[in-house]
């Protein structure tokens, strides 16, 4: 009979050690898709902020935008999944977003880069041209006060003679 007894301890013990192995293992499960959630939510997070700045820089960002959107779909999709249990769907989901985020922020960078860059260009060529365009006002200026000053001496002589004349 204490043999029997220390059989079924035997056996409980390892049907308890087993139950518990077995949810460290969804536990840790549950760990990596917690993780990445929130590295494809940092993600997304930082390429909205970088795709709000090149939108500020004077970007074009249609097309970024659309991105963002699919990686965002994708976040959100596996949050949902997540909530309801689907641990493996939820990783799998926000490994499908990471990706994408990350391309949203570099095509963000590089588009705010272009535009910063063609601003800076604009400003030059506005200058260049302003300058040019005073330079060549004071010119014609010069050659009309030019002209003017040579006729009017003989105008006003014309002028003083008729004058006399009356």
């Amino acid at each position: 009979m204490k043999n029997c007894y220390i059989f079924i301890a035997i056996l409980v013990f390892f049907a308890l050690s087993s139950c518990l192995c077995t949810e460290k293992y969804v536990l840790a499960q549950t760990n990596q898709a917690s993780l990445e959630l929130q590295t494809a939510s940092t993600d997304a997070t930082q390429a909205f902020k970088t795709v709000s700045e090149a939108e500020n820089a004077g970007a074009n960002v249609t097309g970024i935008l659309a991105q963002l959107n699919v990686a965002e779909g994708d976040l959100a999709q596996a949050e949902n999944l997540y909530r309801i249990g689907d641990s493996k769907g939820a990783e799998t989901q926000a490994a499908n977003a990471i990706p994408i985020a990350q391309a949203v922020t570099d095509a963000a960078k590089h588009a705010k880069e272009a535009a910063l860059a063609s601003s800076n260009n604009n400003f030059w060529y506005t200058m260049v041209f302003a300058v040019t365009s005073i330079f060549v006002l004071i010119s014609i200026l010069q050659i009309v006060w030019r002209h003017l000053k040579r006729t009017y001496p003989k105008n006003s002589l014309y002028l003083k003679n008729e004058l006399n004349k009356q």
